[in-house]
């Protein structure tokens, strides 16, 4: 729950009618969070980690968020640089950085989009399979994102215009016995939309995306070395006005090559909705909800569908007070293949719960919140429930 987590609506495929108003942001911000079950399992879970359940973390961040547009040219950059420290378990302090670079520029008839990524931090225990008889490796693990992407849409910018995207990612984990997780992403996308200043943006999208497991032995004793997932479907964009925003597709996504060893197939309906919708002066209502099918880099598995749905309302005390309730569903399905590993997580149902208060006063904000979460899983050694509080103070400036 860092301080400078804000959400926000991301674009489908295809573009938007507008570049970002200029911006320069400057901050600084520090969290305390208590958490009582940093572990996210049970107590046996928790010794065979060698972590102690109960913990605070401080987190010391610095951000700086660009927007600067030219015309129908834009860049942007968020990188926020920080290090996640711990009373009592210093085996989890790891520095945490997060950089995005993105550029929107024309080129005669058409747009180009590039974006890059770069991300490394300590696994959320939540997203770690345990590793018998090493604890160490089975709590810390950093996991380095590294990602880059380009679109270009050509034709009118009111009317049918066809996009392409291409997109390449690594996925690294430093912990020994993960690296045979790490996972190299292509991923490529067509399709055709078309824009109208009343409607939004409707778009048909075909996609692929090939996840390949180098690291693995290519005798397959540890699960096959490429997947490959398919798609196709629709999707709709609207943020034309202040009131209502909202993203959303919707389509089939199918798994082609294999491992015929493994029974679990995830195919099926994948979809992606954001909306944002502005009650009244006071109160605004975003609802978000996915399903998709992504690489597993942190749990002993080829593939993972994860479906989550999730609502927040924030409503305005006063000019400088708001309280804002979060409640989310998440659960997961992974493919284990034939992946011979003994404490295998083979699904998990989460809930969590969140209520937070938040104090602005020219460049300050003070947030205080608290949160419930558990979680149901196979096997049972995945269970868990526990409380987070966290109170975070964030200082910027703007120009």
């Amino acid at each position: 729950m860092p301080a400078l987590a804000d959400g926000q609506t991301r674009p489908i495929d295809g573009h938007t009618f507008n570049p970002p108003p200029r911006k320069i942001t400057l901050s600084v911000a520090s969290d305390l969070l208590y958490d009582t079950n940093v572990a996210r399992g049970t107590e046996t879970a928790a010794r065979l980690r060698g972590i102690e359940q109960e913990d605070v973390r401080s987190t010391n961040v610095a951000a700086l968020d660009l927007a600067l547009p030219a015309g129908r040219a834009a860049f942007t950059f968020l990188g926020v640089v920080g290090y996640d420290a711990y009373a009592r378990n210093d085996q989890l302090d790891r520095e945490r950085i997060d950089l995005s670079a993105g550029t929107k520029l024309p080129l005669a008839l058409c747009m180009f989009d590039g974006d890059l990524h770069y991300a490394r931090a300590q696994s959320d225990l939540a997203d770690l399979s345990l590793v018998p008889n090493a604890p160490a490796e089975a709590a810390a693990n950093a996991r380095t994102v590294r990602r880059a992407d380009a679109r270009l849409a050509c034709g009118p910018s009111i009317g049918i215009r066809p996009f392409a995207s291409l997109g390449h990612a690594e996925t690294t984990n430093s912990a020994a016995t993960r690296r045979f997780q790490d996972v190299s992403e292509t991923r490529y996308a067509a399709g055709l939309s078309y824009a109208n200043p009343v409607v939004g943006v409707v778009s048909l999208v075909a996609r692929r995306a090939s996840f390949d497991y180098d690291r693995r032995p290519p005798d397959g004793s540890l699960g096959s070395q490429r997947f490959r997932v398919s798609y196709a479907g629709v999707g709709f964009d609207r943020r034309l006005g202040a009131r209502l925003q909202m993203t959303a597709s919707l389509g089939y996504a199918w798994m082609g090559e294999h491992d015929a060893r493994s029974g679990r197939r995830l195919n099926g309906l994948n979809w992606d909705l954001a909306s944002t919708v502005r009650l009244a002066d006071r109160a605004q209502l975003t609802v978000r909800t996915s399903r998709a099918i992504d690489a597993a880099t942190g749990t002993f598995a080829n593939l993972v569908r994860t479906s989550s749905y999730a609502g927040t309302i924030i409503y305005a005390l006063g000019p400088s007070v708001r309280v804002d309730a979060t409640a989310s569903l998440m659960t997961r399905a992974f493919d284990a293949g034939a992946l011979p590993q003994p404490f295998q997580l083979i699904d998990d149902r989460s809930q969590d719960y969140m209520l937070g208060l938040e104090y602005r006063r020219a460049r300050a904000r003070v947030r205080l919140a608290a949160a419930y979460r558990q979680r149901d899983a196979t096997p049972d050694l995945y269970d868990y429930s526990g409380f987070l509080l966290s109170l975070g103070v964030r200082y910027a400036l703007e120009r």
